[in-house]
C-alpha cells in the first residue's frame, strides 16, 4: 500500500467517524426536543419515544456484536438475519425494554455508542475504510439507522405525517447486502 492509499483510507476513517458523530448528535438533539409526555405515550406508529430509543440502542448493540465476531474471524449472525422476521424481532426487543425507565434506555443508547467507537478504534484504517470490507457497511448501517429515526422524530415534532425515506429499512438489510 502506498502512502497515498494509506492517506485515503485514513481520510475515509475520519469521515466515517465524523458522520457517526453528526448523525448521533442530531438524533440526540431531536430526542431532547421531545416533550416528557412523549417518553411513554404513543409517539410514532405504535412506539413511544422510549421504545424508539431502545430500538436504536438494541440494533447498535447488534452491530457491536457483529464487529466483535468479525474481529474474531467468525461470521456474524447479523449477516444472516431473516428479513421476514424483522418486525417480530423489533417488537420483541422493544417489549423487553418497556419495563425500564427512559433514562436507563437512554443510557444504553449512549453506552452502545461508546462500545461501538471502542470496537472501531481496534480496527486499522484498511479494515474500516476499504471498499468491499464489511466493517464500513456495518458503520453505514448505524449511520442510516440513526438518520432514519432522527428524521422520523423531526417530522413528528414538526407536525408532519411522516419523514422522507433516508436509506435502508433496517440494520441487517444494510449489513447483509455485503455478504
Amino acid at each position: 500500500m502506498t502512502s497515498n492509499d494509506a492517506g485515503v483510507l485514513a481520510d475515509e476513517r475520519r469521515r466515517l467517524l465524523h458522520q457517526l458523530e453528526v448523525e448521533r448528535n442530531q438524533l440526540m438533539r431531536n430526542i431532547e426536543t421531545c416533550r416528557i409526555r412523549d417518553i411513554d405515550r404513543t409517539f410514532i406508529g405504535e412506539w413511544s419515544l422510549k421504545d424508539i430509543v431502545g430500538h436504536i440502542a438494541t440494533w447498535e448493540a447488534e452491530v457491536v456484536k457483529a464487529i466483535r465476531e468479525l474481529r474474531q474471524d467468525a461470521r456474524p449472525a447479523l449477516l444472516d438475519f431473516d428479513q421476514s422476521q424483522i418486525d417480530r424481532w423489533n417488537q420483541d426487543h422493544v417489549e423487553r425494554k418497556r419495563e425500564l425507565d427512559f433514562w436507563s434506555v437512554l443510557e444504553q443508547l449512549r453506552g452502545g455508542r461508546t462500545r461501538l467507537l471502542e470496537e472501531l478504534d481496534a480496527l486499522g484504517d484498511e479494515e474500516l475504510a476499504s471498499e468491499g470490507s464489511v466493517y464500513p457497511r456495518l458503520v453505514h448501517s448505524v449511520l442510516d439507522h440513526d438518520r432514519e429515526h432522527w428524521h422520523e422524530i423531526a417530522a413528528r415534532l414538526a407536525g408532519m405525517s411522516g419523514a422522507r425515506h433516508t436509506g435502508p429499512v433496517s440494520v441487517p438489510e444494510e449489513a447483509a447486502s455485503t455478504s
